[in-house]
Parts: structure tokens; C-alpha cells; sequence
């Protein structure tokens, strides 16, 4: 039902109160004023005639809500969540070869569902695979022999021991045999020596034949005066830097000689690296020597500059190779000593009598554990067995990492499931952020608990409506007349700062197969607030927030009260807030209403809905 309120006021700073309505229908002359009629919702708000008196009157219309429901329901926008689903991704970046699977087709896990070119040398990576393919094989085969020869284990056992016996007399004349390969080993790295300083003199003579012209000269230091004339001509700075240097070098060199035998080595490794600084320098100093085509007096020719260069890049190849003959017989030598640390020990000293090798304690240790293992061998085979296995694994390993190491040229499945979508094609670049294959009805530890579930976003305001095991209505876009029912199942602790909003998740009914991703539309129910229908135009919109004027009772002011608009078609709106079919809610503007001087409208906006 409409009423109207009347608020008489002036313009002047002095009110003057005219009380009742009556005094308003006395009102006469060429003012007039538009009664609200008892018509319905749709009266336009009361006008006050252009230019009127001071002391003309205004109206205020207002309307009483309609209470539509004790509850409000919300529509929001969900997606199906398959947790039957998962995607397919290639390792690496490359060029799709072949595609082996398509939409419909069941494939397993680890099975190969489409090929990369290759990255690199592809019958080498082949051969490699090869290799490694062969050797799983082969301890799969000795995996399945384990099993076959369980039964014979005994005999095995007596062969064994048999076996490592004879071992054992092997290593024990092998025992001599190595105190002689540590003899060989020690004469090997004092023959690198040797050979390592030969080479550190030959690249100091060829540095000094570069820089005087002999390598003859008596044993003096070879200042910058005594370098050829032609030498460094383009920066003359570099005929002084090697002298200083070449001289160290020399020196170098003849204190070697004197170095005790234990501290040679050391002192071989700084000379090497002295003399390879020597002949960089010496490359820099020609690279700073003009040069012409033909001969002329005072300059090399380009032939001859060429062939001095040539020479010291050999004599630095030879210090590099010398380097490496050196330091591989220092390794061999210190490798075998690591091995047989009693066996060396007895070797310096000379005491032989009584020494062990490794190889021979080791045999010995095993004869021991195969006597006493013989009569419980039958309860070890079990162990034998998965000793075997495990080699499997590790051919298998091994066979994985190759495939890795090959650029991973196949893109495996590494799930069981079917095939629901392809994204690549023959010729197509991938990478390893883009899904090559979706499958379907993949099994999950989730998918036991629910196979699909709808996900949404709940807006903070509507958190109370819904708790774990509520049961949540749902519609199809294209069955907006059918309605679901699905389980809520988790709600998030945290709202999200951007959005306002919770995610929700409920469990639907396995017998509802619907695809992942798929839109859905729920509602939600709000038991505690009551729904209510208004004109549309009665609410207004400030700073992202609803709201109405409301008249307040006691005061007859304006008051501003916040409100949610759930849905608006046409001329009226479906709102909820802080109303009730008491209130009243006024339909004019509150900036056309003439208000008493002094009198303020209230602002509600603060309250929570």
C-alpha cells in the first residue's frame, strides 16, 4: 500500500510549521499539487510546479516492500572438476615426428604415444638405446633363470665354493704379480717426468730461438736489447714484458735440477705452466711483429712470421700433451696405491712376508661366508631372487636415463586412460608447457573419494548458507529446467582478496558423467535473509555499493540503507538487506525533497547486510 508523506518547508532560514494535512488541501491560488493517486507502483514521484512560493508544500512517495520469501537464492557459475582427468606433456622442446594415439583410444601407462626428431646424432643415440635395451634384457632373463634354477641351488652352492677356492689360489699368485705393477706404475710417472721437463727445456729453447735468433747463447739472462730488431715492432710493450718473464722460465729450469725427488713433482706442474705462459706471450709478441710479402731487410716475410707461429703452437701442444701423460700416470699410480694400501706399504719397505691383497682377503671372506651359508642356501634363494630383480631395476634405470640423455624422443603416457583430447599434430613445435594428449578415466587417489566435482566461487556475504555435506542445486546450460543435486564436500579457509569470495567444492553423483570443464549454474539458498521485491528504480548505485532511502518513523528524514540486489527484470528488483514489509522506501530522489532547515539525511550506508 502507497503513503504519502508531507514535509512543509521555506526557503528562508525562519521555519514556519504548518501542521496536518488539512492545512495542505486548503492551499489555493495558481499553485497545485499532483496527488498520489492509489493506482500502484508505477506513480511517477510528486513535482513541485516551477517558480511556486516559498512556502509551497512536496510530497514524498514511498512504497512497502514485498516480502517474496523468508530465504533469498543466489545463481552463481561453477565448473566441473574431473579428477579422472590429466594431461600428457613432452620433455623437452621439439618437432612432433609421428602421433600413435587418437581421440577414443586406450593407452597404458608408459606406453609411447607420439615421437620427437631427434636432437643429435640419432643412429649413435639408437645405438646407445640398443645397448641398454639389450642389457634390461638380459637381467630380466637371468630374473626368470633365478627362478627356473631355485631348485638347484644346492649344487650351485657347492660349485660356488669350489669356484672361489680356485679364485683364491689366482689371487694369491696374482699377489707377486702386483708388487711388480707397482714397480711399473712408479717407473711410468718418473719416466713422464723426465719426458714433462725435456719438453719444458725444448719450449725454452724455441722461445729463445724466436727471440735471438740461436738457442746456443752461453747461460746469461736475455734482456730486451738482445731480442731481434723486427720483433714487437707494432707494440714494443710486449718486448718488454717477456723478458721478465723468459727469465723466470730460466731460472726455473736450472733450479729443477737441484729439487729433492719427492718434491718433483709439484715443482714439474709450476714449471709446466710457466713455460706454456712463456709461449702465449711469445704467440702475442709475433702477433705484434709486422710482416711482408716478399723479403725485405728488417722484417719477416709473411711465410717466415707464419712458420715462427707455427713453432711455438706446436711447442704448447706438446707442453698440453706432456701435462696430460703426466697426470695420467700420477693417477694410475695413486689409484693403484689406493687400492692396495698394504700391498704398497709392503712394497717400500720391502717386507713381503705375510701381506694381503684386497683381492685376496676379499676371496678369502667369501669362501668363508659360502661354507658357512652352504646348509641354509635354500632359505637364501629367496634373497638371490631379488638381488636379480633388482639388477632389472637398475638395467632399467640405466635404459631410462639413456632415453634421456637420446633428448627424450618419445613422449610417454605416464598414466593408464583413454584418450578425450589431442593437441598436437605431424610437424608441430611442443614444449614442455603445453599438453600434448587429455586423457579420461584416469585412476586417482581423488577419483576414489569422487570422481567428478563441481567447483565454485561463494561470495563471503553467503558463507553462512553453506557447510560441508549440504546439498547444493545445479542446472546444465542446456537444461535449465532439470535440476541436480550435488554434495558439498570442502570449503576454502580463505577468501579470496580480489574476487570476495570462498571456493567450494561438491561432490557430484557418478552416474552424472559430465565432461571436465564443463559450465554449470548453481543455486544457492540463504535461509537467514529474506527476500524482497521492489521498483527497479528505486535503487541506486555509489562507490560499487546498492542501496535505498528508506523514511525513518520517528524522525521523518531520509535514511540511507544498503541493500544486495539477487536479480532485476524489468521494472522491479529482487533485493535483500537490512528491510522489512514495515519499511518505507521512498521513490523520489532525496535531493528534490524540501527538507525542514537544519534537518540532515541519515546515511545507513555502514550497515552489514
Amino acid at each position: 500500500m502507497k503513503k504519502v508523506f508531507i514535509i512543509i518547508g521555506r526557503l528562508s532560514h525562519r521555519t514556519k510549521v504548518i501542521g496536518g494535512v488539512m492545512a495542505v488541501l486548503a492551499v489555493s491560488g495558481s499553485g497545485y499539487l499532483a496527488f498520489a493517486s492509489s493506482g500502484g507502483l508505477e506513480t511517477p514521484p510528486m513535482l513541485v510546479e516551477a517558480g511556486a512560493d516559498a512556502s509551497e508544500e512536496s510530497a514524498i512517495h514511498t512504497v512497502q516492500p514485498v516480502l517474496l520469501s523468508n530465504s533469498s537464492s543466489t545463481i552463481l557459475i561453477g565448473t566441473v572438476l574431473s579428477h579422472e582427468t590429466a594431461n600428457i606433456f613432452s620433455r623437452r622442446d621439439g618437432i612432433v615426428e609421428d602421433v600413435l594415439v587418437d581421440i577414443g583410444d586406450t593407452v597404458r601407462k608408459d606406453q609411447v604415444v607420439a615421437l620427437l626428431l631427434p636432437q643429435g646424432v640419432e643412429g649413435q643415440s639408437a645405438a646407445m638405446i640398443g645397448e641398454k635395451n639389450a642389457m634390461k634384457s638380459q637381467a630380466e632373463a637371468e630374473f626368470r633363470k633365478s627362478q627356473v634354477v631355485a631348485d638347484e641351488t644346492l649344487i650351485s652352492a657347492r660349485q660356488e665354493i669350489q669356484e672361489m677356492e680356485t679364485e683364491l689360489l689366482v689371487a694369491q699368485r696374482e699377489q707377486q704379480a702386483l708388487l711388480n705393477e707397482f714397480a711399473d706404475k712408479e717407473a711410468d710417472v718418473r719416466q713422464m717426468t723426465e719426458q714433462a721437463f725435456t719438453t719444458v727445456r725444448m719450449a725454452r729453447q724455441v722461445t729463445e730461438q724466436i727471440l735471438t735468433g740461436t738457442n746456443s747463447r752461453p747461460g746469461v739472462d736475455i734482456q730486451e736489447r738482445h731480442m731481434m730488431d723486427q720483433l714487437g715492432l707494432l707494440n714494443r710493450q710486449e718486448r718488454y714484458d717477456m723478458e721478465p718473464l723468459f727469465t723466470q722460465l730460466s731460472k726455473a729450469e736450472k733450479a729443477f735440477l737441484s729439487v729433492q725427488e719427492t718434491k718433483k713433482r709439484e715443482a714439474l706442474e709450476g714449471l709446466l705452466l710457466l713455460a706454456d705462459r712463456v709461449l702465449s706471450r711469445a704467440v702475442t709478441l709475433l702477433g705484434a711483429t709486422p710482416s711482408v710479402p716478399t723479403e725485405q731487410t728488417g722484417f719477416y716475410t709473411q711465410q717466415e712470421l707464419a712458420d715462427l707461429i707455427t713453432m711455438v703452437l706446436s711447442a704448447q701442444e706438446d707442453i698440453l700433451v706432456m701435462k696430460e701423460k703426466l697426470q695420467d700416470a700420477v693417477i694410475a699410480f695413486d689409484m693403484l696405491i689406493a687400492s692396495e694400501p698394504d700391498v704398497y706399504r709392503a712394497y717400500r719397505t720391502g717386507k713381503t712376508d705375510g701381506i694381503q691383497s684386497n683381492e685376496v682377503k676379499m676371496k678369502e671372506s667369501s669362501l668363508l661366508t659360502m661354507r658357512n651359508n652352504y646348509f641354509v642356501e635354500e632359505a637364501d634363494q629367496s634373497m638371490i631372487v631379488e638381488q636379480y630383480k633388482q639388477m632389472v631395476g637398475v638395467a632399467d634405470a640405466q635404459l631410462r636415463l639413456q632415453y634421456a640423455e637420446s633428448g627424450h624422443r618419445q613422449i610417454r603416457s605416464p598414466f593408464s586412460g583413454t584418450v578425450s583430447k589431442r593437441f598436437v599434430t605431424v610437424g608441430q613445435i611442443v614444449m614442455p608447457s603445453m599438453p600434448a594428449f587429455e586423457l579420461t578415466d584416469v585412476p586417482t587417489t581423488l577419483a576414489k573419494k569422487a570422481k567428478r566435482e563441481i567447483q565454485f566461487g561463494l561470495p563471503e556475504i553467503l558463507r553462512s548458507a553453506v557447510s560441508p555435506g549440504d546439498m547444493v542445486v545445479f542446472f546444465l546450460p542446456e537444461e535449465e529446467e532439470e535440476a541436480y543435486q550435488a554434495e558439498v564436500t570442502r570449503i576454502s579457509p580463505q577468501v579470496d582478496p580480489e574476487t570476495h569470495t570462498v571456493t567450494v567444492q561438491a561432490k557430484l553423483d557418478d552416474a552424472l558423467k559430465l565432461p571436465h570443464n564443463t559450465s554449470v549454474r548453481i543455486r544457492i539458498v540463504d535461509r537467514s535473509t529474506p527476500l524482497f521485491r521492489v521498483p527497479s528504480y528505486v535503487v541506486k548505485r555509489e562507490d560499487n555499493m546498492n542501496f535505498v532511502w528508506l523514511m525513518d518513523p520517528e524522525t521523518t528524514l531520509p535514511e540511507k540503507v544498503r541493500v544486495s540486489v539477487r536479480s532485476e527484470e524489468g521494472e522491479f528488483a529482487e533485493v535483500t538487506g537490512d528491510i522489512s514489509e514495515e519499511s518505507n522506501i521512498i521513490l523520489d530522489p532525496p535531493d528534490f525533497l524540501a527538507l525542514p532547515p537544519g534537518a540532515e539525511p541519515t546515511d545507513d550506508s555502514k550497515q552489514e547486510l
